[in-house]
């Protein structure tokens, strides 16, 4: 039985932010997805229908605030786990990420021994919410 392929969206303005993720995210099983802007990734997300995403911040066109609650108001993709990339490290940042619905919140930059354990964590939700959703059946 083969292993799922877990698909990481990452939605960032920042090229080198996108590559740098994509680089730490290498891995047998991942695949990575990239979108350039808040309205790309919400788009990108309802055609592939991603296991996570990574959303930035601070974007133009649409913050990932903005994105954040727009993924959560759609009945296809509003399920989907986001961790909140940022370089903003204050209270009020991460207090209006968790009120966008946020699940988690990575900062710049990126530790990647940080970011597989807080895929891991997600992935490990994921898992019981599917197995409380199939039990209840």
């Amino acid at each position: 039985m083969s292993e799922h392929t877990y698909t990481i969206l990452v939605v960032d303005d920042a090229l080198i932010t996108r590559t740098t993720l994509a680089a730490l995210l290498e891995k047998p099983n991942y695949r990575v997805e990239m979108a350039e802007d808040g309205i790309q990734g919400i788009e990108m997300a309802k055609r592939i229908n991603p296991d996570v995403i990574l959303l930035d911040v601070m974007m133009p066109h649409m913050n990932g605030y903005d994105a954040c609650r727009r993924i959560r108001s759609d009945p296809q993709i509003g399920e989907v786990p986001i961790i909140l990339i940022t370089a903003l490290d204050d209270q009020d940042a991460k207090l209006n990420g968790l009120v966008a619905g946020a699940d988690d919140f990575l900062a710049k930059p990126f530790d990647s021994l940080e970011l597989e354990i807080r895929l891991n964590t997600l992935r490990h939700v994921d898992r019981y919410r599917h197995l409380v959703n199939e039990r209840a059946k």
